[in-house]
């Protein structure tokens, strides 16, 4: 009878841990599960927040890219106005990271000029009022500065214009070789003679800026007749790039060998590829929005303009 006992006893105990490991397993599989999803939860949450956050400085970015000149940069971080006014405040957004980069200006770079192609490079930036620290006014601004100390080499024997707008009239600057800031190049400039009925010369204009017609020169009652003709001047690259508006340097490589062009300024000049880049990271998740223009397309007319290069 005393055995019969203690097996009773004895399996009894057997279920009772039998059953405590039992409920143990389930209570740490739906802990486990719990856990599971609730940082997947976070994690979605944080993609979710680090993707708007992105795409929030993607946005901004754009919209001063839309409303500034070719070159123009920007860079935003937290800590300055723009930073501070994409910056999500919530408490879940806490270790938030976001900024963006506008990347379209050098002072130094080399370019890569395959046989048989063009190279347009604006020899400006568009400027931004600062608004704080790196931060630059996204209201739309047409303003740009001219590059300034340009030096070009590994154009050896190729010839190049750098081409611009003089007043109402376009002008270039053409050579071979390469460009100096001081070297004087040749520019092919526009003038007009006005005649009176006889044949007298009343009006000789020597500069672009003047070109137009005789009206005024003569009195009413005579007739006059307008001459137009062309001369070359000589010109440094410093000096025409700080009396013209929006100059680009263009060149064409007729050999089948490709040149490695290096541009250096003390200013900076636009590239002809633009790169926006707009980051956000909260913990493990991290969302990057770029976007990548090559505005070579958008210059290409300028590559059918008529320069003169001879003697």
């Amino acid at each position: 009878m005393k055995t019969k006992i203690i097996n009773s006893s004895g399996f009894s105990i057997l279920m009772a841990i039998g059953t405590t490991w039992v409920l143990l397993i389930l209570v740490t599989s739906l802990a486990i599960s719990y856990i599971r999803e609730s940082r997947l939860s976070r994690y979605s949450y944080d993609e979710v927040i680090a993707s708007t956050a992105a795409e929030g400085e993607f946005e901004y970015a754009m919209l001063k890219v839309r409303n500034h000149r070719d070159g123009f940069q920007d860079t935003t971080f937290s800590g300055e106005l723009d930073g501070n006014l994409l910056d999500l405040s919530t408490p879940r957004s806490v270790w938030l990271h976001s900024q963006y980069q506008i990347s379209a200006a050098s002072t130094a770079q080399i370019f890569t000029l395959s046989g048989q192609q063009h190279l347009i490079v604006p020899l400006f930036v568009g400027t931004g009022t600062i608004l704080s620290g790196f931060s630059k006014n996204p209201n739309y601004e047409t303003g740009v500065d001219n590059t300034r100390g340009l030096n070009i080499s590994g154009i050896s024997g190729l010839s190049w214009a750098i081409t611009a707008m003089s007043g109402s009239e376009s002008i270039a600057i053409t050579g071979v070789g390469d460009i100096g800031d001081t070297t004087l190049w040749k520019i092919r400039v526009k003038a007009i003679q006005c005649y009176d009925e006889n044949g007298i010369l009343g009006l000789h204009p020597t500069d672009l800026d003047s070109l137009g017609n005789c009206t005024g020169v003569y009195s009413d009652s005579q007739s006059w007749e307008t001459v137009a003709y062309s001369y070359d001047v000589t010109e440094s690259i410093s000096l025409f790039l700080s009396t013209k508006i929006d100059p680009y340097f263009i060149i064409y490589n007729a050999d089948n060998m490709a040149h490695d062009i290096t541009f250096s300024s003390t200013t900076p000049f636009a590239l002809p590829t633009l790169i926006l880049r707009a980051t956000a990271s909260k913990w493990e998740s991290s969302q990057v929005f770029q976007f990548v223009e090559d505005k070579g397309k958008y210059y290409d007319a300028l590559k059918y303009g008529v320069y003169n290069t001879g003697p």
